[in-house]
């Protein structure tokens, strides 16, 4: 056994009931509820379509620059040196790079794109 003695087993008075506040209603303990409407929510998301475009514009061009270069996605993501899985998710738009993945892209797109007229 490995403590020779068992523990106490006292119970301080203040550890008995706990208190219970009833100064709360219900309503105050829940989240804030907001008065969003679904045109409120449509306007919100395209807002943030609007403002991803330009992203989502050179994802496209990324995209048709790699099939141009007969190049897989794993290449590619190795050129820009990304995971392939990252790379994958932003090519199918499940995610929106951010500012930096965004650079990393443009480069590459600006790097290959001025390479193909000359290689073709």
């Amino acid at each position: 056994m490995m403590f020779s003695r068992p523990f106490p087993q006292t119970i301080h008075p203040q550890a008995r009931e706990p208190a219970v506040d009833d100064s709360h209603t219900l309503s105050e303990l829940l989240p804030r509820q907001t008065d969003f409407t679904p045109q409120d929510e449509a306007d919100i998301r395209l807002t943030q379509l609007e403002a991803n475009e330009p992203k989502r514009q050179l994802i496209r061009d990324a995209r048709v620059l790699c099939k141009q270069r007969k190049i897989t996605q794993a290449q590619m993501a190795n050129e820009i040196g990304i995971p392939r899985r990252t790379l994958e998710e932003w090519l199918q738009f499940r995610r929106i790079p951010k500012s930096p993945g965004e650079t990393l892209i443009r480069r590459w797109v600006e790097a290959y794109s001025e390479e193909l007229p000359s290689s073709a």
